[in-house]
């Protein structure tokens, strides 16, 4: 998913876009993620240099009613 194209598509609603971006940030960049994210599947991939790693493809997150606000 790519954060410019759902910034294109929330425009028409910029509350909409930040809340979005807000989440999204959580989700990627919080140091907490760990209390709020459990992953529920990886998969295994070869970066480009030929490296094998695990990739995060689905996951769940639980928020707070104060953050959900």
């Amino acid at each position: 998913l790519s954060v410019a194209l759902s910034g294109t598509v929330l425009s028409r609603c910029p509350a909409c876009a930040r809340n979005f971006a807000n989440l999204y940030c959580n989700n990627i960049c919080s140091p907490d993620q760990s209390l709020f994210t459990n992953v529920t599947r990886v998969v295994n991939r070869t970066t480009a240099l030929g490296k094998p790693q695990l990739a995060v493809v689905e996951y769940q997150c639980f928020y707070r009613q104060d953050f959900a606000d």
